[in-house]
């Protein structure tokens, strides 16, 4: 390999002689026996330029193929047989950088499919590398192989503006355009192989990225299948909604003297007016009605403030369900099918992310949104299953904590609720139920820890006054000190390890490293923790594609898998789900998993 971009060489499939000069090209041997493929892709004639990007709505301009050195480029309309000719012969690794996007187009667009089995993903390897750092091509290209290749995309986008071209118009045969296209395969194989080195077999990052190619693998074909939504009930709930909206809108204009309650200027001056203290700020120090502040003038406020923040909650809420969900729904489905846009390295602990719709941010336990997925026709129901208190089950496992293991062994022996079960000891109440109010508080409190919050911000969260969750808080660590140890522990690590190394950071269980940001070692229990629950979620999907189940599946949802399954077969099919999503070798507290259904829609469950 040389170093930066001397001695390389585009070219473009434009006759039967450059035809045929590719296909010799590529069954010769390659450095490693490995290629590099991209796509570049437009919208249809006068249609929205962000169709350029959906294999539903755009269409292939060009496709390349390319290695270390040659990078070819093959005008799809005219010459995609010639493509399919030579792919259907190469049989050597196949790497792409972001696959995901390449995988949706070849198997919507056209006669050839990426072959998983032999595939890489650049931007995995980076990923996994270093979390922090830069994550698309050009970037990366620019710091480990040339640093000019940051602003080869700024002098294309110049010259389409100068044309007055799209990347749906562009002529195929434009030489900055194709030889761009073609560059981005010879970029893609320098970094590959950079990557391989640290990804390939034994090496450190090996297993976690075997799980993150089969995970990918899955969920693209979740995205590619789609799920049915029930636009007559969608459309119905929007219109709901935004009467909803509109009308609590028009109460506090005629009730506060015009006050928009869109504005958050006029909503905090409205608020101090009305006698409430506003300690929320935005990055730039101004007051702010957030979300956190309304929920605490819910409990803090006087009888008017209180009502004022529920109505506007419920207010932002409705808002939100209307435009973000249904509207979308509505909008952007296809034959009543949306295809979500799943990242699976959504974040830097490698949890998994959710677009179009943002299924992720889905209030929990509201089945408004959920009521509108349904199976794909009469002959399947919904089945859905999640992990139980994973992140709990996981802290408490590394914990070693003996009172705490052995709480959640009896609480699964006995097919109790383990919060429930941390307030009975905590607050010395045998009788104590589920249904009490402190069950959440002490919820509340737990997550609070996983995520780095402290005390105050635990009693926000939770929608208590900040006493009661210190009480609950010291309780919690004299009955279970391993907890507390365990995480000080952590930070102590990542102290050492800032000071000793220049940065703090833990391994997941699959030799993940997962850094901190300088002076932030106490968020490192929460990426120990959550990087480790989302590589328990990846391989229990891995154990559903085993079980020939990835074509049932049809989204997932933080730690929660949704499928439908034949009718008639339910009750099979409900066994080996629970069964795939279960986990115990090698956790001293089991990563169980609940399952529901048969049910006619989502929000069944809930």
């Amino acid at each position: 390999m040389t170093n930066g971009l001397d001695g390389i060489q585009v070219s473009l499939v434009d006759s039967v002689e450059k035809a045929n000069e590719f296909i010799s090209w590529l069954s010769q041997r390659r450095p490693h026996s490995a290629i590099a493929v991209d796509i570049e892709t437009g919208e249809k004639p006068g249609f929205p330029r962000d169709h350029a990007l959906s294999p539903w709505h755009g269409d292939i301009r060009l496709v390349q193929v390319g290695d270390g050195m040659h990078g070819w480029s093959i005008p799809w309309a005219e010459w995609s047989g010639v493509f399919y000719e030579a792919m259907n012969k190469f049989d050597g690794p196949i790497v792409c950088h972001n696959i995901a996007f390449e995988a949706r187009w070849f198997a919507i667009k056209s006669n050839w499919e990426i072959p998983w089995h032999r595939a890489h993903d650049t931007m995995i390897m980076a990923h996994l590398i270093d979390p922090l750092g830069p994550g698309g091509l050009k970037p990366l290209s620019a710091r480990l192989v040339d640093g000019h290749a940051a602003h080869l995309q700024d002098k294309l986008d110049v010259d389409l503006a100068k044309n007055g071209w799209t990347w749906g118009t562009v002529p195929t045969n434009f030489e900055p355009y194709w030889s761009y296209g073609a560059l981005d395969t010879i970029l893609t194989m320098r970094l590959w192989e950079k990557f391989y080195e640290k990804c390939g077999p034994g090496q450190p990052y090996y297993k976690a990225y075997e799980i993150e190619m089969a995970a990918r693998k899955i969920v693209t074909r979740m995205e590619i299948n789609g799920a049915r939504v029930d636009l007559e009930y969608s459309k119905r709930k929007y219109e709901e909604l935004i009467d909803y909206t509109e009308s609590v809108k028009d109460w506090a204009a005629k009730t506060y003297a015009g006050t928009s309650i869109t504005s958050n200027i006029q909503l905090v001056r409205l608020f101090e007016k009305l006698g409430a203290e506003i300690t929320e700020t935005t990055p730039s120090g101004q007051k702010s009605a957030s979300k956190d502040q309304l929920h605490l003038l819910t409990i803090q406020g006087n009888d008017e403030v209180k009502n004022l923040a529920e109505t506007i909650l419920k207010q932002r809420k409705a808002d939100k369900l209307a435009n973000t969900y249904f509207l979308n729904f509505l909008n952007k489905s296809i034959d009543g099918i949306v295809h979500p846009s799943v990242k699976t390295l959504g974040a830097r602990t490698s949890r998994m992310s959710i677009t179009d719709p943002a299924l992720q941010t889905l209030p929990k336990g509201d089945d408004t949104v959920r009521r509108a997925f349904i199976p794909k026709d009469k002959d399947h129901v919904i089945i859905t299953s999640d992990l139980d208190q994973v992140e709990f089950r996981m802290f408490a496992s590394l914990s070693k904590d003996p009172n705490l293991i052995n709480l959640f062994n009896r609480a699964d022996a006995t097919g109790s609720d383990p919060f429930t079960e941390i307030g009975r000891e905590v607050y010395q109440e045998p009788e104590m139920v589920r249904s009490d109010k402190r069950r959440n508080l002490i919820k509340g409190m737990v997550y609070g820890r996983l995520y780095g919050a402290g005390v105050a911000k635990q009693a926000i969260t939770a929608g208590v006054l900040e006493s009661q969750m210190k009480t609950v808080s010291d309780a919690f660590d004299k009955r279970y000190p391993g907890m507390i140890k365990f995480q000080k522990d952590i930070e102590n690590l990542g102290v050492r390890r800032e000071r000793d190394e220049g940065q703090g950071y833990v391994y997941t269980w699959t030799g993940r490293k997962i850094p901190c940001d300088e002076g932030r070692v106490y968020t490192l229990i929460n990426y120990l923790i959550q990087g480790g629950a989302a590589e328990i979620f990846k391989s229990n999907l891995i154990k559903l594609d085993q079980a020939d189940l990835t074509e049932y599946l049809i989204v997932p949802v933080h730690d929660e898998i949704v499928l439908q399954a034949p009718r008639e077969q339910a009750e099979e099919f409900k066994k080996i789900v629970q069964e795939c999503m279960t986990t115990t070798e090698g956790w001293d507290v089991p990563l169980t998993a609940g399952i529901d259904g048969p049910l006619e829609n989502w929000g069944e469950k809930y």
